[in-house]
């Protein structure tokens, strides 16, 4: 009897938020000691991040899992739990990766590694810019923001191959149309088969893609007079890059953009992506 009133006492103090929400919001496996990267998954990216002159600093694996629990949770850098140590010292170490383009490197370098010459596919996504990305002040610096149908957004342009790898991925303002953004995916990039939408049916895209001995597998639009054919059966597999946008916006931070700056946004994304091939 006593054991269920303390229960029903707990209940009604976690509802009038008389708790910490750091301690109650905590992983299992945090709480144990454990962080959000196993060390054979940092093990594979360990030579790419810069080494710290300082010893006595806060181990790399648990800075970077404190970054990932931020952005997975989509919380403010000062509610960072205490188990990640300071959160001044995490934010000011991830603000320096994401302006010297070290977590970009790293999603570079590991799409590097995948199959070249593979199936493909391109596609866009919008993200809603919160009040905090839009009313600040950027510095100078570039935005990517612009107005479309859902208000203030960003779209995000990505190339994936049919492993439901990322290959690549592009920001731009929400107004910018797909058709623009893909000859620069594509440039870059080796491939066999590309699986597009209607929205990357043009004339001058496809003959890009030819150029490159890639074949082109997209639906025409209806206001084409000459209605090109495709492959169904494959262009049925473009399912797989819904799935990726699926699981990218699973991390909170990125399916609400809250960063005024488009490269701290863009290091959201790249470490995002970087965490599926861990």
């Amino acid at each position: 009897m006593l054991g269920f009133v303390c229960i029903c006492l707990f209940r009604e103090l976690i509802e009038k938020g008389c708790f910490l929400p750091n301690l109650l919001t905590l992983p299992m496996r945090i709480k144990n000691g454990n962080t959000l990267i196993s060390k054979r998954q940092f093990n594979r990216i360990r030579r790419l991040l810069p080494v710290h002159k300082h010893k006595n600093l806060l181990d790399g694996r648990l800075v970077l899992s404190g970054i990932i629990y931020v952005i997975r949770n989509g919380l403010a850098r000062r509610q960072l739990p205490e188990f990640f140590g300071n959160w001044s010292f995490v934010y000011s170490k991830f603000r320096r990766w994401s302006k010297r383009r070290v977590i970009k490197n790293v999603f570079v370098t590991l799409a590097g590694m995948l199959p070249k010459r593979c199936t493909a596919m391109i596609d866009s996504t919008y993200v809603k810019a919160q009040r905090t990305a839009t009313c600040m002040r950027s510095d100078g610096l570039p935005r990517e923001l612009g107005r479309s149908r859902g208000g203030i957004t960003t779209k995000i342009h990505l190339l994936c191959n049919d492993q439901q790898k990322p290959i690549d991925f592009i920001l731009s303002a929400g107004q910018v149309s797909d058709i623009k953004i893909a000859p620069q995916l594509v440039a870059g990039n080796k491939m066999k088969k590309l699986l597009a939408d209607k929205a990357y049916d043009s004339d001058r895209f496809r003959n890009l893609l030819a150029s490159r001995q890639i074949t082109a597998c997209s639906p025409a639009k209806s206001n084409r007079k000459s209605p090109i054919p495709h492959d169904a059966r494959l262009y049925g597999k473009r399912h797989k890059i819904e799935n990726m946008f699926a699981r990218l916006k699973d991390w909170k931070g990125i399916a609400f953009r809250s960063n005024k700056c488009a490269h701290t946004f863009h290091s959201y994304d790249a470490l995002a992506l970087t965490y599926l091939f861990l």
